[in-house]
C-alpha cells in the first residue's frame, strides 16, 4: 500500500474527505467545508506535523494542494537538514540487498492492538459507552460514591453497607503520611505538584521498607488511594505558607479533599468532586494503565507500578494539557477568539486517534451539565462559555466530534471550586489510581509479562568505510 503524503493525510482529516479525492490541482477554497476556522485548523495540523510554528498568514498565500505539498516538503527539508547530495554516487555503496520479499501488511494502529483481556472496564468510543465491571456508568452516577466505585474496581463487586463501612474506615485510617514523606513535601514545596507527587509515591516505598509507615497494617493500594490527596494538599499548603492540613477521618473521600485544600465543602461541592472522581476513576488500557500493566507484569511492586503510571499521566497527550485549556479559557479573552485557538489545538490531538469517535464521550455530558448547574465564584461562567464555543465551532459537515475531553470539563469544575490549575493533574491521579491498581492486579494475576515487538524499518546491509587520512 502506497504511503499517503502527510499533507494529503492532514487535508483528508480537516476536510473530512477521502485522500484519493485530493490531488495537487485541488484548490483549497473550492472545498465546501472551507472557512476561516478550517484555515486555522489546517495551520495547526501543519505545525504539529512539522514540529514548528508557521507564519500566521501562510494559508492565505497558498491556493492549491500542490503548492501546499511543495511548501511542506521544502520546509521539512530545511528543518531536518536533509538535502539529497548532487552526486549520489559519492555515498558509500551498500552491500547487495537480500532477495525481495513480499512487503508486510501495514501494522494496525497501536491503539487498536489487543494486548490482553480485562474484566475491569468496557470502553466503546464509537457508540459512546463506558461500563465499570459490567455496570454502565449511567447506573453508577448519583447512586454510588467514589468509595463504592473504588471497591467495585478493586474487589469486583459493589459493597454492602458493612463492607462499605469497613472500607471507608481503612481509607480514613491511612490518610496520614509518614513523617519523613511529609518533611520531603515541605522541602520541595516550590516544585511542580506532578513531580512532587511522583517523588512522594516513591518515598512511601522507602518508608514502608524502613518500617516507618504507621499504616503498614492497611493494604498498599488503599494507602495510596487515601494518601494521594494528602500529598498534594500538603505541598500546596507548604508553598502557600499555610499550616499543614490534617486529614479528617470522619469525612468522606471527596469531603476530605476539599477540607485538605481549605475549600468550602457544602453538599453541592462534595457531589461535584465525587462526580469527577467517579468519572475519572477508570478508562480502559490507555497510556497510564498500559504502563502500569507493563510494570506489574515484570513483578514490580505496587509503589513502582503507580510511579510509572504517574510518569505517563503528566504528558500533554494524556491528561496533562487540561490545565493549559482552562488557563486560556479563564483568561480575559473573547470566548470566540479563545475557542478558535483551542479548537485547533484539541482537534490536532484528536486527529492522532486512529479510532473514530462517533459519539461524545459518555463522561462529558454529566460533567458539563453539573458545571452549568453549579454557581461558583463570579466570572466562573466564562470558562464554560469558552468550552461551549469550542464545541459549537465544528463545521456541520464534520459531524459530532469530541473536541474536548473529560479532562477539560473536570478541570473546569475544579477551577470553579477554587483549585489552582497545577492541581488538575494530581486530582486526576487521585481518581485514576483506583483504575491503575485494578489493572496492575489483573495483570499480575492473569497475564504475566507484556513483551511487545517492534518491526524494524531502518536501513540494512550498510558498510563502514574508514576515512582516508
Amino acid at each position: 500500500m502506497a504511503q499517503v503524503h502527510p499533507v494529503i493525510s492532514t487535508l483528508s482529516r480537516v476536510f473530512d474527505m477521502p485522500s484519493e479525492f485530493i490531488g495537487d490541482e485541488l484548490q483549497l477554497r473550492t472545498v465546501n467545508s472551507w472557512d476561516d476556522l478550517t484555515a486555522v485548523e489546517l495551520q495547526v495540523h501543519l505545525e504539529h506535523e512539522l514540529g514548528t510554528t508557521l507564519d500566521d498568514r501562510l494559508i492565505e498565500r497558498i491556493e492549491s494542494v500542490g503548492q501546499l505539498r511543495a511548501f511542506y516538503d521544502e520546509r521539512l527539508a530545511e528543518l531536518s537538514g536533509l538535502k539529497a547530495p548532487e552526486d549520489v554516487s559519492s555515498l558509500v555503496p551498500a552491500l547487495p540487498a537480500p532477495p525481495a520479499e513480499q512487503a508486510p501488511a501495514p501494522p494496525e494502529a497501536v491503539s487498536e492492538l489487543v494486548v490482553g483481556e480485562t474484566g475491569i472496564s468496557e470502553v466503546d468510543p464509537v457508540r459512546g459507552r463506558l461500563a465499570y465491571r459490567g455496570y454502565p456508568i449511567e447506573e453508577l452516577l448519583g447512586r454510588t460514591t467514589y468509595e463504592e466505585v473504588v471497591h467495585l474496581l478493586l474487589r469486583g463487586w459493589l459493597p454492602d453497607a458493612e463492607e462499605l463501612a469497613a472500607f471507608r474506615a481503612r481509607l480514613a485510617a491511612a490518610r496520614d503520611l509518614p513523617v519523613a514523606v511529609a518533611a520531603n513535601l515541605t522541602a520541595n514545596a516550590a516544585s511542580s505538584p506532578s513531580s512532587v507527587l511522583r517523588t512522594a509515591v516513591s518515598a512511601l516505598a522507602v518508608a514502608a521498607e524502613a518500617d516507618a509507615d504507621p499504616a503498614a497494617h492497611i493494604g498498599l493500594g488503599e494507602r495510596l488511594i487515601a494518601r494521594i490527596p494528602t500529598i498534594f494538599a500538603t505541598q500546596q499548603a507548604a508553598r502557600s505558607r499555610r499550616p499543614l492540613p490534617r486529614p479528617r477521618p470522619d469525612l468522606s473521600h471527596a469531603e476530605n479533599i476539599l477540607h485538605l485544600l481549605g475549600l468550602d465543602r457544602d453538599p453541592e461541592r462534595v457531589r461535584l468532586v465525587d462526580l469527577c472522581l467517579i468519572l475519572q476513576a477508570e478508562h480502559g488500557c490507555n497510556a497510564s494503565a498500559f504502563a502500569a500493566r507493563v510494570a506489574a507484569g515484570t513483578g514490580a511492586d505496587t509503589f513502582a507500578t503507580i510511579t510509572v503510571a504517574l510518569a505517563t499521566f503528566t504528558g500533554p497527550l494524556h491528561g496533562g494539557a487540561a490545565h493549559q485549556v482552562i488557563d486560556l479559557a479563564s483568561g480575559d479573552t473573547n470566548p470566540q477568539t479563545a475557542a478558535a485557538y483551542l479548537r485547533g489545538r484539541v482537534e490536532a490531538a484528536a486527529a492522532r486517534r486512529p479510532v473514530p469517535y462517533a459519539e461524545e464521550d459518555p463522561r462529558v455530558r454529566p460533567l458539563r451539565d453539573a458545571a452549568r448547574r453549579f454557581r461558583g465564584d463570579p466570572g466562573s461562567d466564562h470558562v464554560l462559555q469558552v468550552l461551549d464555543a469550542v464545541r459549537t465551532a465544528a463545521h456541520p459537515s464534520k459531524g459530532p466530534r469530541p473536541y474536548l475531553t473529560v479532562d477539560c470539563y473536570a478541570a473546569a469544575i475544579y477551577h470553579m471550586l477554587g483549585m489552582p490549575s497545577d492541581l488538575f493533574v494530581p486530582m486526576f491521579a487521585a481518581a485514576r489510581v483506583a483504575g491503575w491498581l485494578a489493572h496492575a492486579e489483573e495483570q499480575r494475576a492473569q497475564q504475566g509479562r507484556i513483551h511487545p515487538r517492534l518491526r524494524y524499518v531502518g536501513p540494512r546491509n550498510l558498510r563502514h568505510v574508514p576515512e582516508q587520512h
